[in-house]
């Protein structure tokens, strides 16, 4: 099967997977202009925009309110959820954001409008720090958020159309030292391991500013030896694009905290496919942000865990009439 001949365009790994499962159910495919292209089966068919599928399961309005960060916060804390508190300021307003943040150091600064962990800078808490991070993203985005850091590991659970079908544990890049090799080395060492699983979603780590940045904050460098069994930490996001380790925890999770995310995101009229990025710390959780052309591949590819079959899940409400491979 050639995707790209019955699509008109390349696709992502994601949207790859979704096209042949939908192709191999019988759905047809329609190259149009622009990019773009028709998918149809029986009496439902959608235009497929930018290449991604599963947004167009849903609506406009839900896509509009989940692509800026801080308006789904507010629609959230305004519903009763748990989502943390952020300003956004524009390209030219870095005195003027400091000054908002200086109370509640340390702090994120990011795209209001990012993807995939994209110029997101974790636990910043110096004036100097927060300028060449602000002014980074100011290059290239119109609009940079400011929120409030708190500590707690990331999940990301995945809903389509009305339930919790996944959920894993995001960690940041790191590495875990043996006692001998410094932190090059290791980094050097899970980039083979990185080549031989051949896993097609898991990035190989770099030694690029950002992680000198992140290290420098720990008061390390690439030439320190950390003592066996040290988790040592590249990245403050955790986003598997950039090095992090997806592994499955869908099981794990209290089917109360589901039960709350769940009923998040069926409080957004129109969402019936997204990924919630959730900090959980204790008993605390914080909606962090509602990606709803989310990455399902992080699901079918674990760097450790049960793979778990989201696609099918996604082409199941997307065409009801056609029959579930999984």
């Amino acid at each position: 099967m050639n995707i790209k001949e019955i699509t008109g365009r390349s696709l992502s790994t994601s949207n790859r997977i979704l096209a042949e499962e939908a192709y191999n159910r019988g759905v047809t495919f329609e190259a149009l202009p622009n990019k773009q292209f028709k998918m149809s089966y029986d009496k439902k068919s959608y235009i497929i925009r930018g290449g991604k599928i599963s947004s167009a399961y849903n609506t406009r309005l839900a896509g509009k309110l989940t692509k800026y960060k801080n308006a789904t916060g507010n629609f959230l804390r305004g519903m009763g959820y748990s989502s943390l508190e952020n300003a956004v300021f524009l390209t030219d307003e870095v005195n003027r954001a400091w000054k908002w943040a200086e109370d509640i150091l340390p702090v994120v600064v990011k795209p209001n409008d990012g993807i995939m962990g994209k110029l997101v800078f974790v636990k910043i808490d110096t004036y100097d720090e927060f300028k060449a991070c602000f002014e980074k993203i100011a290059e290239v985005r119109d609009e940079i958020l400011i929120e409030k850091f708190i500590e707690g590991a990331e999940y990301r659970f995945t809903f389509v159309k009305n339930d919790i079908v996944a959920v894993v544990k995001r960690v940041p890049a790191n590495i875990v030292g043996d006692g001998l090799k410094n932190i090059e080395q290791l980094i050097t060492s899970k980039n083979k391991q990185r080549s031989q699983r051949k896993n097609p979603l898991h990035k190989k780590l770099d030694m690029g500013e950002e992680s000198e940045r992140v290290l420098k904050k720990q008061g390390l460098s690439f030439n320190v030896i950390p003592k066996k069994g040290e988790t040592i930490y590249l990245r403050n996001n955790s986003n598997v694009s950039t090095g992090g380790d997806a592994i499955d925890v869908t099981d794990d999770i209290q089917p109360e905290l589901k039960e709350t995310i769940r009923k998040a995101i069926l409080d957004i009229p129109g969402l019936r496919v997204c990924g919630v990025d959730v900090l959980i710390n204790g008993d605390d959780y914080h909606i962090l942000e509602i990606n709803a052309h989310a990455m399902l591949t992080m699901h079918h590819f674990p760097w450790e865990g049960e793979k778990r079959e989201v696609v099918s899940k996604v082409i199941d409400g997307m065409f009801p009439g056609t029959l579930s491979k999984g």
